[in-house]
């Protein structure tokens, strides 16, 4: 017997971790004003509190116990994910007529506000919620604390222990002789008043207390206080304000986030238009780290459905959009937010309700992960104002609504639709008041047909089996004969006709996440994968620590590239998958801060690039010109290791040109690129290795080599009792 407990101990150490992660693409996002939902302890509400409801600028007794005790009904509208409003500790105070309910003041990352509840409280809900297959995603600001000019005055707290506020950090703050920013704890410059540059990322936003991120205290304290939710259960996180965030100390921040495993993490990049800019080019590579909300698209869908637009105008819009994202599907639509004007507030129309209607099934069907306002299934408004805080009212239950029964069948069609979740994207008839689009992934199909004019008939072309469809949200059929289909269209009517077939063959829909390092775990989603098989990432055969027919989940390896993006492929039962796309970092990142002095350059470039021989540096980067002459980013890079960059210059939308000027650095809290090749004790330069393992690196993790002590140990003990 104890022979038999040592081998079973054994294969356990041995056995790989393996978790159960949902697929983000195939689930719905229930958005969530803690303090405006429900209140589920009254002894917390106070102070700052009114109980009649009436002063949008205070405390309504929403708490984490209240949201707890409504789980059942969002269950019932058939979300599997839960946004919630950011619940660290918040400043104690009014500040500008305000009390912070909304969560966006924080003053300690370690701890829960008490309007809210406590970590107990936070716990607690993440376990109810997981009965009910529904995953909790907190809203987590590493951009900024609270106002620096009132309130507390960026008064900043460790566990309760005072660190700092913003006139004390002030007196201890130097100017960086790379950016020329005045910085410690925090940065110290002011606040925006020129959207772009140094200003964007570097001042404060709206009066915001703004982090100086490349502070290594502030750096591992923004970690540690986003893995608190991690641990204690959160799914994922979604990211305040990244726009204002240099993306390579983001980088950095995802990857220390990922090593426990498949998150999802998205972010909140305000961009509010699809016109080509300097902005929306960011917005694209920022996406190409982790998802972002789809805020560009959102103004248009709300013009041409609440107020007056061509439905051929938003579809060409929005082809193009989605056209350049790597993952369209992995981006989040909504209709309504906590920063905009809800729909049915802003719309000016006498059949506003029934547009209302399109517009939501429009979100839950175009590419990308819907997310729904807290009260849109209710036709939640406010009778006292439009804007914020006046799209913050108190919530009302009722999921017995026509837009409650379309979030619901259209978050069921999710689960077994799979072009809704990872489909492409085609219009197959446009004009000002009818759109018809098709989605498709392997054998499922999505026809999705809507109206805004008068009653018409539509004939469409559809390479769909002979047969009838039904629409998912009614009792409309259409039928399909020799490739042919003729739909009856209702004035603001909305169809949505799906196929399922078997899918044979291997075809991958997604990553999650999609930007990782060796030893992180992905989790493949898809279909046709069958019961077993090989993952080949790079060119190398990954790790696989489970697998079923749509999912698996795997290690990805060290693969020896200079590539940024790598291939990932499923082969099964002889057959070859279609090619996802993994942005891959080689490890051991650190967020570092790369110059080049201007002097180098000869020239004054308005727009200066960098490109390097490292996978981290193996797309083009821009540069923000200082005062103190230097070109600078930040970019995440492999800690000590040799690498050479080349300049380019050249607008955002349109072709690099190079410099010819190639420079070179090894990775470090700061670089200062040269144009002489770094020396390395003991090489030549020229002997200096730029890829492969990073220093401190092995290729045995520290997790195998403990199980195997462990494991030889078990062996003495069984051997000396023997």
């Amino acid at each position: 017997m104890r022979r038999a407990l040592v081998v079973l101990a054994m294969l356990l150490l041995m056995a790989p971790p393996v978790a159960s992660y949902s697929v983000p693409e195939r689930g719905v996002v229930y958005q969530v004003m803690v303090d405006r939902f429900y209140d589920g302890n009254q002894s917390n509400n106070r102070p700052f509190y009114d109980p009649s409801r009436t002063n949008y600028r205070l405390y309504w007794g929403g708490d984490l116990e209240g949201l707890t005790e409504k789980l059942d009904y969002i269950k019932s509208l058939g979300v599997s994910m839960i946004w919630v409003s950011p619940l660290n500790d918040n400043v104690n105070g009014i500040v500008s007529g305000s009390a912070p309910y909304h969560g966006y003041w924080t003053r300690d990352y370690r701890r829960i506000d008490e309007h809210f509840g406590t970590w107990v409280d936070f716990k607690r809900l993440v376990e109810e919620a997981r009965k009910r297959g529904i995953c909790i995603v907190v809203d987590y600001v590493p951009n900024h604390s609270n106002p620096a000019s009132d309130g507390e005055f960026g008064a900043l707290y460790d566990n309760g222990t005072e660190v700092t506020d913003y006139f004390r950090d002030a007196k201890n703050a130097s100017v960086n002789p790379i950016t020329g920013i005045r910085e410690n704890v925090y940065h110290h410059n002011g606040n925006i008043f020129v959207w772009s540059g140094i200003q964007l990322k570097y001042a404060n936003l709206y009066g915001l207390a703004d982090f100086n991120q490349l502070n290594p205290w502030v750096d591992s304290y923004l970690t540690e206080g986003a893995r608190l939710f991690i641990d204690n259960g959160a799914c994922g996180l979604r990211i305040d304000a990244v726009k204002h965030m240099e993306l390579g100390w983001l980088e950095s921040f995802y990857l220390r986030l990922y090593s426990g495993g498949p998150l999802f993490i998205y972010g909140e990049y305000y961009s509010p238009s699809v016109q080509k800019s300097d902005d929306l080019y960011e917005f694209y590579r920022y996406s190409n780290v982790s998802p972002l909300l789809n805020i560009p698209i959102r103004a248009d869908i709300v013009r041409t459905f609440g107020f007056i637009g061509s439905l051929e105008t938003l579809s060409r819009e929005l082809e193009g959009y989605y056209s350049r994202f790597v993952y369209p599907n992995k981006q989040l639509n909504f209709l309504d937010s906590h920063d905009l004007i809800r729909f049915l507030n802003g719309a000016r129309r006498e059949d506003a309700l029934e547009r209302f209607h399109m517009a939501l099934a429009l979100t839950m069907t175009l590419p990308g992960i819907p997310v729904i306002y807290y009260g849109d299934e209710s036709y939640l408004v406010s009778k006292d104002g439009a804007g914020d805080p006046y799209n913050r009212p108190m919530m009302v239950f009722n999921n017995t609504t026509k837009a409650s029964y379309i979030i619901r069948t259209l978050a069921e069609l999710r689960k077994t639709n799979d072009a809704l979740a990872f489909g492409d994207f085609r219009t197959l008839h446009a004009n000002y008041s009818v759109w018809a689009f098709e989605r498709t992934f392997g054998t499922h199909k999505l026809l999705v047909v809507m109206n805004k004019g008068p009653s018409r008939s539509l004939v469409l072309d559809l390479d769909w089996p002979d047969g009838v469809y039904r629409d998912a949200l009614g009792n409309a059929t259409i039928k399909v004969q020799d490739g042919k289909t003729t739909v009856e269209l209702p004035r603001n009517g909305f169809y949505v006709f799906h196929l399922e077939r078997e899918q044979e063959k291997p075809l991958i829909g997604s990553l999650t996440p999609y930007a990782v390092k060796p030893g992180q775990r992905i989790l493949i989603a898809g279909d046709g994968f069958g019961s077993s098989g090989k993952v080949i990432i790079g060119g190398v055969e990954a790790k696989v620590l489970s697998w079923n027919s749509t999912e698996i989940l795997v290690e990805v390896p060290r693969v020896k590239t200079r590539e940024a993006w790598l291939n990932v492929v499923v082969e099964t039962n002889g057959k070859v998958s279609n090619a996802a796309r993994l942005r891959y970092y080689s490890g051991n990142e650190i967020p570092a801060l790369v110059a080049v002095n201007a002097s180098l350059v000869n020239v004054s470039r308005v727009n200066l690039w960098i490109k390097g021989n490292i996978s981290e540096l193996a797309e083009p980067r821009p540069l923000l010109r200082s005062s103190t002459g230097y070109y600078f980013t930040v970019v995440p890079l492999p800690n000590g290791t040799a690498f050479s960059v080349e300049l380019y210059e050249g607008p955002y939308w349109g072709e690099l040109k190079p410099l010819g000027v190639k420079l070179y650095g090894k990775a470090a809290g700061v670089v200062v690129l040269s144009d002489e090749p770094p020396r390395v004790e003991g090489k030549p330069s020229s002997e200096i290795p730029t890829n492969g393992a990073p220093p401190g690196e092995g290729t045995t993790p520290y997790a195998v080599v403990g199980a195997l002590l462990v494991i030889l140990g078990l062996a003495v003990v069984w051997r000396k009792r023997a």
